[in-house]
């Protein structure tokens, strides 16, 4: 059953802090957030479905929400908050009812929420439906919708796990063009995507990981039967 929750204000100064968690991947530092963005908004741009819980946000463009999280030491944080970020900022928010370190209690059902963006002056409007305990659904956004609303601050989310972030998205997106392409599904899609050389360009020397995912990709568009080798 959906829940509604009502307005609540926040005062003072926006909070800063990060999730625990080790640095891991070397060489992720905060030089690499650019190309590390670049190569997972062209995945984004090429296949949105791929990564299906992270959106693009229609009142800030550049800016995406993710509502769950892949890099390991963060993974605790899914169903508490949800991460807003562009290529220049990043930001993580607590959800209505969560606290420090993943706990507090962030009720199941649907919570509508405007959030302050990291970077900027303007805020975003989203709903979003805890359907499962580490993770939210996405169901609407816009300044559009009905219903009451409580706003969310952002909280300063560092460079490295940001990275960290990033690098699990990019060679999670490539992977799944790689086993869209073994399996036959959506092999002439993704063999149109890549045509034009975009991904290959965005996203080579930017990790060993991310690399190798990326030849797989390369190897299985030249097997036989994948359009683009015939």
């Amino acid at each position: 059953m959906a829940l509604w929750l009502s307005a609540c204000a926040h005062g003072g100064e926006t909070p800063e802090g990060i999730p625990d968690g080790p640095q891991a991947t070397p060489g992720l530092e905060g030089a690499r957030v650019g190309k590390l963005f670049e190569c997972f908004a062209t995945l984004q741009a090429k296949s949105p479905g791929a990564l299906y819980w992270v959106s693009s946000l229609k009142e800030a463009e550049g800016y995406y929400v993710a509502t769950q999280f892949q890099y390991l030491p963060i993974r605790k944080y899914g169903g508490y908050e949800i991460v807003i970020f562009s290529k220049d900022h990043a930001a993580y928010y607590w959800m209505p009812g969560a606290q420090s370190d993943a706990t507090g209690f962030v009720s199941q059902g649907v919570h509508q929420v405007e959030a302050e963006l990291p970077g900027h002056e303007g805020t975003v409007h989203l709903r979003l439906d805890k359907r499962y305990p580490n993770a939210f659904v996405l169901t609407g956004q816009g300044a559009e919708l009905e219903g009451s609303v409580q706003r969310i601050l952002p909280r300063q989310l560092l460079d490295w796990l940001i990275n960290e972030e990033l690098h699990e998205l990019t060679h999670d997106g490539l992977n799944f063009q790689s086993q869209a392409l073994r399996s036959g599904v959506l092999r002439e899609q993704v063999a149109s995507w890549m045509k034009d050389g975009a991904v290959t360009s965005a996203c080579r020397n930017i990790s060993q990981r991310v690399d190798k995912a990326l030849g797989l990709l390369e190897e299985a568009l030249a097997a036989p039967g994948t359009p683009a080798a015939r």
